[in-house]
């Protein structure tokens, strides 16, 4: 079951005026192991919302009373309302709907009629995305109560930076008995560049009396006694006595944190099944090439991919070839790029690809190589299998000079390859290139 690897079971909020579609989507999140509530309207589903906890809202955006975009507005603005993913089903595609999607708090949409295994793994996605967020914060109260307790290392030097004493949570952190601390430099638990700004950063304090470290926590890289080196949040407190100054540091190991925030990352910006980057990550890194392109006057290409005979592999074949065609695409799509080009998938077979700092010709050879790479055998779960891909060319500043209409004009130029017989690349303004397919 999709749930099962989750800490509890989900409960989904399914909004929708359909009571068959409503039942479809009902029967097929209980089987994945998840609690359901069901809502009719927009209305209906603010009211059950703020009655009982849920992690997810799949909510229908055209709905009569109150529709998915108001709903979704609501449940955001009220209690818990940050807290919980939002995904729009809606019966249109187009970038209107998608815009006002997003601007209402949806986190991601998904088209109807609905592929079912793109709406799975997007619940997967939200989910576990949602989970590890509880996880850090979690963890970070675990870490404020350990701290609490004097449970996180203690290590107290003097104006000279020798360490004076240690407690027993530092020398199981780093290794050393406390005998091998005390008496010697704290720079023995940093590595480089730590090491060296150390004693210059005490003496500037003693000699100026200005500090910009104390009481404030820090993120730096300690290093244990075997030479493994990793994360600490490091807080440094004052201690003036009758004769002499000491300082107290209190040090964490965050190495779990920084794991599950790198995860929240990842997840958050790339696609779980290929690990190409997913729409969020694409569209901000577009809006940041086009300014770079812009201020520097250089040249920027924007590839809309699509995978034929997709669907036929899934019918044919089952998901987990389609899976593998998925993954294989990714990898044969990444092959042909350069260092600095990004490749997205936007969910389900298609795929873009952004080619910042590029020629017109240098983008051309790209999705040609593109083209024939995906022209190539596939090994689907031990069988021989043929697809082809209908590629779509922008450029810019030739053909738009902003991110949806320069996608808008990549992905006509796409559906212009599909006209044309598929297997083929089409520019939005130039030539084009047809290639015979092998199925």
């Amino acid at each position: 079951m999709a749930a099962s690897g989750l800490k509890r079971q989900p409960v989904i909020l399914v909004v929708d005026d359909s009571r068959s579609a409503r039942e479809l989507i009902k029967n097929f999140l209980e089987k994945d192991g998840y609690l359901v509530t069901l809502a009719a309207d927009g209305k209906e589903a603010v009211k059950k919302f703020r009655e009982r906890h849920h992690d997810l809202v799949l909510m229908d955006a055209n709905m009569p009373v109150v529709d998915g975009y108001r709903a979704c507005a609501e449940i955001r603005r009220g209690p818990h309302g940050k807290d919980v993913s939002i995904i729009m089903i809606t019966g249109q595609n187009d970038d209107e709907s998608v815009e006002q999607a997003f601007a209402a708090g949806a986190e991601e949409f998904v088209t109807k009629p609905i592929h079912w295994s793109v709406l799975q793994q997007r619940i997967r996605l939200s989910l576990n995305s949602r989970f590890a967020q509880e996880e850090v914060l979690e963890g970070r109260a675990r870490m404020e109560a350990v701290f609490n307790t004097a449970a996180d290392s203690i290590i107290v030097i003097n104006s000279a930076g020798i360490m004076e004493s240690v407690n027993r949570a530092a020398e199981r952190m780093f290794g050393y008995s406390q005998a091998e601390m005390v008496g010697q430099n704290v720079s023995l638990l940093m590595p480089s560049p730590y090491r060296e700004r150390h004693d210059s950063s005490i003496a500037n304090y003693l000699n100026t009396g200005k500090a910009k470290v104390l009481g404030i926590a820090q993120e730096l890289v300690a290093i244990k006694k075997n030479g493994k080196t990793f994360p600490i949040e490091l807080t440094i407190s004052e201690v003036k006595l009758t004769d002499r100054l000491l300082f107290t540091g209190i040090l964490r190991d965050i190495t779990e944190r920084k794991e599950a925030e790198q995860k929240i990352f990842y997840q958050a910006n790339y696609d779980a099944l290929t690990g190409l980057a997913n729409r969020s990550l694409f569209r901000k890194n577009l809006t940041h090439q086009l300014s770079e392109a812009a201020s520097k006057k250089r040249g920027l290409a924007l590839l809309f991919v699509d995978l034929d005979r997709f669907k036929w592999i899934n019918d044919n074949l089952g998901h987990a070839a389609g899976d593998e065609l998925l993954k294989a695409s990714s990898a044969r799509i990444q092959s042909c790029l350069r260092e600095g080009d990004l490749a997205a998938r936007l969910g389900g077979d298609e795929f873009t690809v952004i080619l910042p700092n590029v020629l017109r010709q240098q983008a051309v050879e790209i999705a040609h190589r593109i083209l024939h790479q995906l022209n190539e055998e596939f090994q689907l779960e031990g069988q021989s299998a043929y697809i082809s891909g209908s590629l779509g060319v922008s450029f810019y500043p030739d053909d738009a000079k902003e991110v949806d209409s320069l996608l808008k004009c990549a992905d006509e130029a796409m559906y212009c390859s599909k006209r044309a017989g598929r297997n083929a690349c089409h520019l939005f303004s130039g030539e084009s290139l047809i290639l015979p397919r092998k199925y």
